[in-house]
């Protein structure tokens, strides 16, 4: 377990919640077989005093997390419409003839830049998910992002005018590296922009189910920029925007570069005002975790005596909730990735079933555990009969 905070190098760390040992969110089971070797992990979840950075202190390895990796980005529907809108984004402010997306995924944001004429090459480390990529003749390296990658993409590029990151930056327990690889591929005038699960939601909404080993960072922005400060890097724009459930983008120039627009003191206020800057804020947070999985777990075990209850959304969220809550009463997990569908849960062993199955079972009640796209699902299922839930912000049936 590190003993510093990877925004600050503070190490005034307190502890927010411990779940004690938990599955990984991604462990999918292939099989009844392989429960007698899944594993556990211990999950605490700390807080700089120094910055309030949000974090998970003891990583597992890149290689157990990632190397086969169970999501497939253009599976979703809101991602795919998410990621096109980026590549506006990024194509009608920053006007890029190339760029360089590490954790890219499938391929989701290299296929829409590709199509507004922007040269995009993508790092990952998954290599089931990079084949993937491949295969839609994207161009892509299976790896890290750091000295040796950024050495490569130079050599075969140039320097280029973006590096990008969604989410897979709050993945990684060496920021550092990414960033100093990022120096070594972006241009003078270049510029990285970055997509993060943000603290400030995960604050608004109490989004706990989000705090599983592979996310091992929850930035603000006021603890974003003090990482980018630390190598360099100045935020020039700084922006809300909805992705899986509430996220930060940020762009950054290279130090003494940057013309720092409005968004970015309007952000830094609301977090002063809100206490997100606090660690303390943090504290009173895994607090309100304790009562929300206590009400969750004493509700869904009781109608779980008498009714037949399915889950909806085998992501990481749902390993979390039907862990913390022990719902081991569970019928099924409908989700429609052919990565998931025909697996089992990890910790329950509950079967991930294709809509069909759910569809001809009609249970009683469904328990969106992917509940931030819970419109999407009600809308696209609408022929069930029964009743509907999603546990945050609030709990609430219908």
């Amino acid at each position: 377990m590190r003993q510093d905070c990877r925004a600050c190098g503070g190490r005034q760390l307190e502890t927010v919640f411990d779940f004690g040992s938990m599955p990984l969110a991604g462990g999918f089971l292939a099989g009844r077989e392989a429960i007698a070797s899944e594993r556990r992990f211990p999950l605490q979840v700390h807080v700089c005093g120094d910055c309030a950075l949000v974090q998970i202190l003891d990583p597992i390895d890149p290689d157990i997390l990632f190397r086969d990796y169970a999501f497939s980005s253009s599976t979703v529907g809101p991602l795919v419409q998410h990621f096109d809108a980026y590549a506006d984004w990024l194509v009608q402010r920053l006007k890029p003839s190339r760029v360089v997306e590490f954790g890219c995924n499938d391929g989701i944001l290299l296929a829409p830049l590709g199509r507004r004429g922007v040269a995009a090459l993508g790092v990952d480390i998954s290599e089931n998910i990079t084949d993937m990529a491949r295969e839609k003749g994207l161009d892509i390296i299976t790896g890290y992002f750091d000295a040796s990658t950024a050495a490569a993409i130079v050599a075969k590029l140039g320097t280029v005018d973006v590096v990008t990151g969604s989410n897979a930056f709050a993945h990684n327990d060496r920021p550092d590296v990414i960033l100093e690889a990022a120096r070594r591929v972006l241009s003078e005038h270049g510029r990285i922009c970055l997509e993060v699960m943000y603290a400030g939601d995960l604050l608004e909404q109490l989004q706990w189910d989000t705090l599983y080993h592979e996310h091992l960072t929850f930035y603000s922005l006021s603890s974003l920029q003090v990482l980018l400060n630390r190598y360099e890097f100045d935020i020039e724009h700084a922006e809300r925007i909805p992705m899986h459930g509430g996220s930060l983008r940020v762009s950054a120039v290279r130090r003494g570069r940057a013309a720092v627009a409005p968004s970015v003191a309007e952000v830094l206020a609301y977090e002063r005002a809100a206490g997100i800057d606090r660690a303390g804020t943090w504290l009173d947070f895994g607090k309100r975790i304790v009562r929300k999985i206590d009400v969750v777990k004493r509700t869904f075990s009781e109608l779980g005596r008498t009714r037949r209850i399915w889950g909806y959304g085998a992501a990481g969220k749902a390993t979390m909730w039907v862990n913390a809550c022990e719902m081991n009463y569970l019928e099924g997990m409908v989700d429609a990735s052919p990565l998931r569908a025909g697996k089992l849960m990890p910790g329950t062993h509950t079967p991930i079933l294709f809509p069909a199955d759910f569809h001809r079972a009609n249970p009683d009640y469904v328990f969106i555990t992917a509940w931030n796209y819970a419109d999407v699902i009600t809308a696209k299922e609408a022929g069930y009969t029964g009743v509907w839930s999603v546990p945050l912000p609030d709990l609430r049936f219908f």
